[in-house]
């Protein structure tokens, strides 16, 4: 593969910080790169720097930005950026500044040729001109894919303006401009923050399906093991990059450290935790499952049974649970509308202390305002809702709160102490105390406007979690947050005694903290004692059941199906065979990856890869000469 670009001697500076000395890095075509640091470390920095939205220092050497004649860059960022006014529909055009201006030119010219105004001929040549730049660039298609990816996502309507938007659809919209975006190069900062599982498994697919090269700054563990073959880590102001998987870089982290002796327990414990997750092995995906059951009726027997075993496990593990433990908030027959619109209703929930709840469903369902009434925020509209007396609620929003910039970190923890009381009862001195958050002795007599967005958010996590609490409430608390940030919080919130509830969309987050889901869909709450793999269980049954109805109509309104041609005849009794043999490759090559060292997991992933993707074509094609030998 070629390179596409080459950074060399890049240094970047700003006061009281070093982000990058003297760096070299490469991307190289079809490379798909999860990039990982510390908040505040240079991650989002490197990604402007490649957009030409800052400039690097000037030094000796100096920095080079070689570039291949085919490099060619989209930059999502985190936040989008709010236009006033304009619809969905021509948002795009914003993030296409040549298609834009050439649009502006052709409404000029078609309101000058409906009014008269002007020589005729000279402005249907310029108009016949524009139509034709147009078509070089390849407008209509384009816009058209971006369109689709909105519905894909669940934005039908292309009429609202991207400031009317909740941050969950905002994010939608940024995924709709990258995937769609005609450039060599896709670099996405965050992309997962504020979306619902669902969301995040369709945006997965899609990169997995991509042949586009790209880099991703994600938290995201399961996205960045599903879609990278290749991590780029930031720290102390260098690029660390390795050839392969998150999960396997963790590996290969945890044999260094083995290696090398060092004292650093709980990286490696949660290392361990994560391999230990990763290779009970990743689901198959729900897409090549649907394709390969040939008949509806006993797909639709299948997931009724999947629907069920859920539910008789939730009544078996309630029926034994046994616990004794205090009643903090519990609810009977509660439900919550606005204007006429009904959220969820008779809902039925205790909560205990110990519990550790996650909260799920899709953007929308009333998670948050579930919560607010938790708080009092909110009143249910029918049903009884019961508090114990003096209960103490703890909630870490979305909307982090604002700092005092002049303070420093010791000021904001300390108030005017030195030690703080922790959520365990242990009392422990400022300094410790922010060090467990990765605040260096430097770090923590810097006043707070020095510090990165990422940063900041770190301080505000531990702020929050020096208080203990009867519950602790955490509305997305990963967003923003790198991955040693999640370690430590995970680790956290695993020792906390009390009772904890958690909206988020990270799976290996949510799967390591909690221990029962809580479900809302359909306006009701389903109750998984089991913990989210027993509510992704139930998820995938009610994915499949939607995908089904959807094919199933499908074929009803479709009025004839072709037959077989000789070709496709004889294509038709050749394929099975090759998928068993495609399958026979793809086992052979998981063998081989477990019985690897990381030396050689890099190349054996990529490959795996490769040949997966060859059998998702092969059951691809084969499905389709299914459809008009047994058309239904």
């Amino acid at each position: 593969m070629n390179p596409l670009c080459t950074l060399k001697n890049l240094s970047l500076s700003f006061p009281h910080k070093l982000i990058f000395k003297e760096v070299t890095f490469t991307l190289v075509e079809g490379d798909k790169i999860g990039v990982l640091g510390l908040n505040g470390h240079g991650k989002s920095s490197l990604f402007k720097i490649m957009a030409g939205l800052i400039t690097a220092d000037t030094t000796t050497p100096p920095f080079i930005f070689d570039k291949n004649r085919n490099f060619s860059l989209f930059y999502v960022p985190q936040d989008l950026p709010i236009f006033k006014n304009i619809p969905l529909k021509d948002y795009f055009y914003q993030f296409h500044p040549l298609m834009l201006e050439l649009k502006n030119k052709l409404e000029d010219v078609s309101h000058k040729i409906t009014n008269s105004e002007g020589d005729f001929d000279k402005l249907i040549s310029e108009q016949a001109h524009i139509f034709e730049k147009l078509d070089e660039l390849g407008e209509e298609k384009l816009h058209n894919n971006y369109l689709s990816y909105l519905r894909l996502f669940g934005l039908e309507d292309h009429e609202l303006t991207i400031e009317n938007l909740s941050g969950g659809e905002q994010r939608k919209v940024a995924l709709s401009l990258g995937l769609s975006a005609p450039q060599a190069i896709i670099l996405w900062d965050e992309p997962t923050n504020h979306l619902d599982l669902s969301t995040i498994e369709l945006f997965e697919e899609e990169l997995m399906n991509s042949r586009k090269t790209m880099m991703v700054i994600s938290h995201d563990r399961s996205l960045l093991n599903n879609v990278v073959d290749r991590i780029v880590h930031i720290q102390h102001g260098k690029i660390i990059s390795f050839a392969g998987t998150y999960a396997q870089y963790l590996e290969f982290l945890q044999q260094e450290q083995l290696r090398r002796n060092k004292e650093m327990d709980k990286l490696t414990n949660t290392q361990k935790r994560e391999t230990a997750w990763i290779s009970r092995g990743a689901k198959a995906r729900r897409t090549k499952s649907k394709k390969r059951i040939e008949d509806y009726g006993l797909l639709k027997d299948k997931i009724r049974e999947l629907k069920e075993k859920s539910h008789k496990q939730v009544s078996l593990d309630l029926k034994f649970s046994n616990r004794k433990t205090k009643t903090l908030i519990s609810g009977e027959g509660i439900s919550l509308g606005f204007s006429g619109r009904t959220l969820f209703e008779n809902l039925d929930f205790t909560i205990s202390k110990g519990d550790k709840i996650s909260l799920i469903g899709e953007n929308g369902v009333g998670k948050s305002s579930l919560l607010k009434l938790f708080l009092g925020e909110l009143a249910p509209t029918s049903g009884v809702l019961k508090k114990s007396e003096s209960l103490d609620i703890g909630f870490f929003s979305q909307k982090r709160e604002s700092l005092d910039p002049e303070k420093t970190p010791w000021e904001l923890i300390g108030e005017g102490i030195d030690f703080v009381i922790s959520n365990t009862g242990d009392r422990r001195h400022v300094a410790s105390y922010l060090e467990s958050f990765l605040f260096s002795s430097e770090e923590i007599k810097r006043p707070i406007k020095t510090f990165s967005g990422g940063e900041k958010n770190r301080l505000q996590l531990a702020l929050f979690m020096k208080h203990a609490r009867d519950i602790w409430i955490f509305d997305e608390p990963t967003n923003d947050l790198d991955l040693e940030t999640l370690g430590i919080l995970e680790d956290e919130l695993k020792n906390y005694q009390g009772a904890l509830i958690l909206v988020g969309h990270d799976r290996t987050f949510i799967e390591n903290v909690t221990d029962k889901t809580w479900l809302i869909y359909d306006k009701r709450l389903e109750v998984f004692e089991g913990g989210f793999p027993q509510a992704a269980l139930f998820m995938e049954a009610l994915a499949l059941e939607k995908e089904v109805d959807k094919m199933s109509s499908s074929k009803k309104s479709t009025a004839s199906q072709p037959t077989l041609s000789f070709n496709e005849k004889k294509r038709h009794e050749v394929i099975q065979s090759e998928i068993e043999a495609k399958e026979k490759i793809i086992n052979e090559l998981k063998a081989q990856m477990e019985a690897s060292d990381y030396t050689k997991l890099g190349p054996l992933s990529k490959k795996l890869k490769q040949e997966e993707a060859e059998l998702e074509k092969l059951i691809n094609e084969w499905t389709e000469l299914e459809e008009k030998i047994n058309p239904t």
